[in-house]
Formats: structure tokens, sequence, C-alpha cells
């Protein structure tokens, strides 16, 4: 454990086939996942921007998105035939990713989108796969070889994560460049040095170029380096080295027109633009609230219903073994993922529990100090039997991870009793609702969709009725819609009013006091009016 500075045990055979295996596993979940998961709402834009980075021009607004998905997924986004409007199209004078990504996307058929998400998505695997083996590595180090390939296996099931990691975000980008930062701190306390300097750099480059927030970690870094007096001013020097150096080629050289400037112009722009996203305020929906600042509970609330029950066990008595902690090097894995929950919980920036996905690792390595008491003997039944547990409930909910919601929540079926948006709802089952329309022989339906993927991709115009979503007062007749006779597919966000003017919250209201026939993908709720 961390309470000793000896070397941890030599890595068997065993250990290696076992992540190994692992490793295969989770790559061909991904896999599928990937081919089947339609296109969430952030990817469109993404894509686009990071082609537009491999071509030396990624210069649309808004710039908050940092360049680390760029870099590792550009070239395959570009290799995938997406239909990027051309440069004299109008669309491009918005200047906007957002636009000229829905663009992209309207002007594709389904197997063009399919082929070419899957494509673009698989560069991504490279980041939740990265945090396995991490998580692993520091896993045995601090506790045993057993209980940190056990903490690899339970970020590896974790439904939310799951669900997330084969897409074209920087969720697990992020996780990995977070979890990176901690581990190299740990190090350089536990033996600092130069070398061990240099590579803390690396783990505030990871974290800072995945999410600009990360900004935090670029500040705590050399407050690590001060607390070692011997090599502070060299390692402080070798630090902002890299960091410099790094930023800058990952912001391909771009220092404006004023020379070279410590800040890269689209870094500066990028943290402006964050910084303005969470001072105007967010629409976010909580327990049937609308909050234009969020509530500081949501991400523990969306902890208590998106998380598998067992998995918040472990966590919780992890917690209390975790509080006899004393050394300073235990506080640099103990500290972290609190810290970021909590940080993320002043924002008013809560869509979802992916935003809180850099805490996740370190509420496993904290589980870990409880699955460590669960290895020896007698006690392996257990660990095993949470295994199998947290796997039957991936089985059950498969392909549909990102609408996961635990038992003691009611399931995937009541959860905008709860939260919306991301956490149930990302746009991502278009096709999932053609199937349940052909396997119920269903000819035509009423739909208002949430979301960026292409409607008419999978639909016929004599299978759908468009009804619009009020997003402007103008776009309606009235604050309640009255539905006709006939099916009705809603999406499970639109269905909160969560992004609707306040007048037009109960929009669809009426739906609200029915009980659908059926889900697809349980983001959009099928309706039958009679």
């Amino acid at each position: 454990m961390s309470q000793t500075t000896s070397r941890p045990p030599r890595v068997e055979r065993w250990e290696i086939a076992s992540l190994a295996l692992l490793l295969v596993v989770y790559l061909a979940v991904l896999t599928a996942l990937a081919r089947r998961t339609g296109v969430t709402v952030d990817e469109p834009a993404h894509i686009v921007s990071s082609i537009l980075y491999w071509e030396g021009r990624d210069n649309l607004q808004p710039q908050d998105m940092p360049p680390m998905i760029k870099i590792v997924g550009g070239w395959a986004a570009a290799d995938a035939r997406f239909a990027v409007p051309d440069d004299n199209h109008p669309v491009w004078k918005s200047n906007h990713e957002w636009n000229i990504g829905m663009d992209m996307i309207v002007n594709m058929n389904e197997e063009q989108i399919r082929g070419s998400m899957f494509r673009a998505r698989l560069p991504m695997f490279i980041f939740p796969a990265a945090t396995i083996v991490l998580l692993w590595w520091w896993g045995r180090q601090l506790f045993s070889p057993l209980t940190g390939l056990a903490i690899a296996v339970l970020f590896a099931v974790e439904p939310t994560a799951l669900g997330h990691a084969p897409l074209y975000k920087n969720d697990h980008a992020s996780a990995f460049g977070y979890l990176l930062f901690w581990y190299r701190a740990w190090r350089y306390w536990r033996a600092p040095g130069l070398g061990n300097a240099a590579w803390l750099g690396v783990g505030v480059l990871a974290a800072l170029l995945a999410k600009l927030s990360m900004i935090l970690v670029a500040l705590v870094a050399p407050v690590i380096l001060l607390r070692r007096i011997r090599t502070a001013p060299a390692a402080l020097v070798v630090l902002a080295l890299v960091v410099w150096t790094g930023v800058a080629a990952a912001y391909q050289f771009d220092f404006g027109t004023s020379g070279i400037d410590w800040r890269p112009p689209r870094l500066a722009q990028g943290v402006r633009s964050l910084a303005a996203n969470n001072a105007g305020g967010n629409s976010v929906y909580f327990l049937g609230d609308y909050l234009p600042r969020g509530h500081r509970a949501y991400f523990l609330l969306a902890s208590a219903v998106k998380m598998p029950e067992v998995l918040l066990l472990l966590i919780g008595a992890g917690a209390v073994y975790a509080l006899r902690k004393r050394r300073w090097d235990d506080w640099l894995w103990l500290i972290p993922g609190p810290l970021y929950f909590a940080l993320a919980s002043m924002s008013s920036l809560q869509l979802g529990l992916r935003l809180v996905m850099p805490s996740l690792p370190f509420a496993l390595l904290i589980a870990g100090c409880a699955v460590r008491r669960l290895e020896p003997g007698r006690w392996r039944w257990a660990l095993a039997a949470v295994g199998v547990l947290l796997l039957a409930q991936n089985a059950l909910i498969h392909p549909h991870q990102l609408s996961f919601f635990n038992t003691a929540a009611g399931g995937p079926g009541q959860a905008i009793r709860y939260l919306s948006d991301s956490n149930v709802d990302w746009g991502q089952d278009l096709r999932t609702l053609r199937g349940f329309m052909r396997q119920q022989a269903i000819p035509r339906i009423n739909l208002s969709y949430f979301g960026t993927d292409n409607v008419w991709a999978y639909f016929k115009e004599d299978e759908v009725k468009w009804v619009q979503p009020p997003y402007a007062e103008q776009d309606v007749k009235a604050p309640i819609y009255e539905p006709e006779p006939g099916y009705y597919a809603i999406s499970a966000t639109l269905l909160t009013g969560q992004f609707f003017p306040a007048g037009y919250r109960s929009y669809y209201g009426v739906f609200r006091k029915m009980t659908p026939i059926g889900y697809a993908g349980y983001s959009i709720y099928i309706y039958r009016v009679p």
C-alpha cells in the first residue's frame, strides 16, 4: 500500500494475461457500441472542428473544445468521408462548428452516417483503455495486484462510463488526463527529481489539452513541486518548459499576430468561452425543477441514481477505510476525486453525470480500500459476486448504457423523474425508434426529436409527421400541445421542457400524465393517443 516506499510486487504472467483479456473484451464491446449508438448531440460539431484541425484551419467558434481529441481522432474523422459542406456553402458564414456539423449530418444517408461515425469513433477507444491500464498499475502499487485488477474491471463495467466510452467526446480523454496528472504528482512526491518533474508536466498537458477547466492542474503542479524544496527551482523550469512547449505545439504554434505569446490565442479564447458559458447560466433539470444556475446536489443525485448500487456501497465502504490514511502521498489519490466533484457542483454546467467522469477513477481507487479487504480467503466470493452483478446490469441494458439508471431509482424508464439531458437522452436512438415501429407495425408516427442526427436518414416522409418543439414562442401556437389521435414519439429531454422558454416547459405535459407503450433505447418515449 501507499504507506510504504517499497517496490510493488513483480508483475506476474497471470496479471498480464488477465489485463489483456479484459482489454480485448472491453474493446470488443466498445466496437459494438460504436456501431450501434446513434449520433449524439455534440459529436458532429467536434468532428468538424477535428477535421479542420488536421487541415490547419480550426478557427470556428466557440473554441471551447481543446485539441486532445482532435489530435487523436482528427485524422480518422478526416478520412471517414463525412459530407463536410463546401467552402462556398452559406453555412460557413456563421463561423460556428455547431451549424456546420448539423448541415454535414443532414446531407448524409443512414449508411454514410453509420460508416463515417464508426470510423471516426475508433481512435477514442484509446482514452478509456489507457485509463483501465493506469488504474490497474496505480491500484497494484497502492494495494495489491489482484485489487489493482479489480479496480480496472470496475471502471470497465460501470454502465455510464461504458456508454460514453466509444463516443467522439472528451469526457474519457479528460478522465484519463486528470488521472495521469495525479499519478505523476504521486510519483514525484515519492521520488522527486527532474525526470519526474518532466513527467508531471506531461500529466499537466494531458489534462489541460483534454478539458479547459483542467487549467486547475496547471496551478496545482507548482505547489506540489514547491513542497519539495530540494529540487523545486530546477523542477519548476522543467515543468514550465514541458507544459508551454506542449501547449504551443498542440495549438499548432498559433501565436496570433502579436508575436510569440505565452498564451496561444485559441487556448485563451477557449478558456474565455468556457467561463462565459458558465457565467451565463444554463437550463438545468433537477427533480422536476428548472434551475438556471444548477444545484449543489446535482451530481450527488446523478451519482445516486445512475451508478450501480453495489458500486456505491463499495465506494462508501472504501471511504470509511480511507479516512485512516495519514501520509501526504495518500492525499494525492484521496483528494482529487472529491475536489473535482465539488468544483463541478459549484458550476452551472450541469448537463449530465458524464461531466464528472474525471472523478470516477479516484472513486474507484477509494473503493479499492474496501476491495482489498474482500480479497483474502473466504471473502473472494463476495468480490466475484460484485463483478457478476455489474456484468448482469450491463447485459440487461445493453446497448443502451447511456440511459442507465439503477434499480433503486426505478431503472431507465423512471429517468425523467430525476434528471434529463445526457443522463438519459443525447439524441442517440432514431434508428432504435424505427426498429420499434417495424416491430409493432406502426405505419406512421408523430415525432418530436431532440438531437443532431438526421431524421430523414432513417424514415420516409410518409412515416413521420414532425412535431415542432417550442424552442421559441413563434415556433408554436399555444403553450400546451394538444395531440390528435395517433402514435407519438417524444424525446425524453423534450418531455421535461428543459430547454424551452419558461412559459412553454409544460408543452408536452399531456404526455407526462400518460403511460408510454414503449421506449426507443429509453431516450425516446412512445405513446398512443386513442
